[in-house]
This record gives structure tokens, C-alpha cells and sequence, in this order.
């Protein structure tokens, strides 16, 4: 039988592990260098602010303007978020930890559809829905103790939601899910 200290010695190589192997796995997509400004629309002349730049002509907010630390920190208080922070390595995606020792992080893959998820061999993958939209559950999605709800935004692109508890596969699903409702309706309309 292992004691308390032998099992946080092996889970903590483990826990490491799986945050730097979800920090790379979000580390794959396409950053633009610079920072954003108001452009001009050659034909009207007229600027448009690049957080409410249409899309397709819908007038809403496309995919690449959502912020991810701005819609955990407007959902923060309803889902116990604290130390909410943007990614070193890309913009797209922000971390937050809960009193519960669990990590979540939400990001936004403005260029891949939610059919471009790429499960593991060991992840458990099924198909749902999150408030009108389909979306896809994959638990082990990196280790034995997350869970990622991948939520379609557009027909090219996404937000996954991932939960890491140290507790239980069970518990990280259950913060995946409730966050993944929470977040669903500021993300644009495809």
C-alpha cells in the first residue's frame, strides 16, 4: 500500500507532464505577429474596431477577435476560476485554476473544425452538444485524469474547453461541461 507522500511523488511528474503536454498540444496553431488596430474598409472608408469585425457579412464577432481570458474571467465567478492568465506561448488559449486543485483552460482554434480534433489512442471520444452547437467529449484526452469538450463555433473553427482534476476522470468531465455551457454563449455565431 503506498502512503499519502509516495502517491504525490509520482503523481506530481505525471501532473507536470500532462500540463506541459497540454501546453504543446495548444501550442499548434498559427499566431499573427503585431498587434491588433482599427483598419480601414477600402471601399466605404469607414474603420472597423477588430473585436467587432464581421464575419461573412453577419455583423458579428468573428473567431479570431474572441478573447479567451475575457470570456473565463466573465464566467469566473459562477465557476470558482481564480488566476485566470493568458498562455505564454499563444494567444489563443488562457488558464485559470478552481479551489478544487482543478486547472481548466479554454482555446480558441479560429482555423480548426471541430472535426480536425485529434484524440490520442487512449481517449475516450463521443459526440454531444453544448446549447445548440455540436460538439465533442473526449475524456484522457492528454492524461488519465482530464476531459476536453471541443465546441464548434463555425464550420472551420473551435473552442475547446479542457479540466484537469486530480481527484477524479469523473470530476474533470463534470468542470469540462459546466464550463464549456458557461462559455458557449460568447462565443460567436458561425
Amino acid at each position: 500500500m503506498t502512503t499519502r507522500s509516495e502517491r504525490k511523488k509520482l503523481l506530481t511528474p505525471r501532473i507536470a507532464g500532462a500540463l506541459l503536454l497540454a501546453a504543446a498540444l495548444t501550442a499548434c496553431s498559427t499566431v499573427e505577429p503585431g498587434s491588433p488596430s482599427a483598419s480601414s474598409d477600402q471601399e466605404s472608408g469607414t474603420a472597423q474596431s477588430p473585436t467587432t469585425r464581421s464575419s461573412s457579412g453577419s455583423g458579428g464577432t468573428t473567431t479570431g477577435d474572441v478573447d479567451s481570458c475575457e470570456v473565463l474571467t466573465s464566467v469566473a465567478g459562477q465557476n470558482d476560476l481564480r488566476e485566470i492568465k493568458k498562455d505564454s506561448i499563444t494567444d489563443n488559449t488562457c488558464f485559470a485554476k478552481t479551489s478544487k486543485r482543478e486547472t481548466v483552460h479554454l482555446t480558441i482554434y479560429p482555423d480548426l473544425s471541430l472535426e480536425q480534433y485529434q484524440a490520442n489512442s487512449l481517449t475516450e471520444m463521443s459526440d454531444t452538444t453544448v446549447g445548440s452547437r455540436p460538439a465533442k467529449k473526449a475524456k484522457k484526452a492528454v492524461a488519465q485524469l482530464d476531459c476536453v469538450i471541443a465546441i464548434e463555433i463555425s464550420p472551420t473553427s473551435r473552442a475547446d474547453v479542457f479540466a484537469y482534476s486530480i481527484n477524479s476522470l469523473d470530476e474533470a468531465c463534470a468542470k469540462a461541461e459546466a464550463l464549456a455551457k458557461a462559455v458557449e454563449p460568447s462565443l460567436p455565431k458561425g
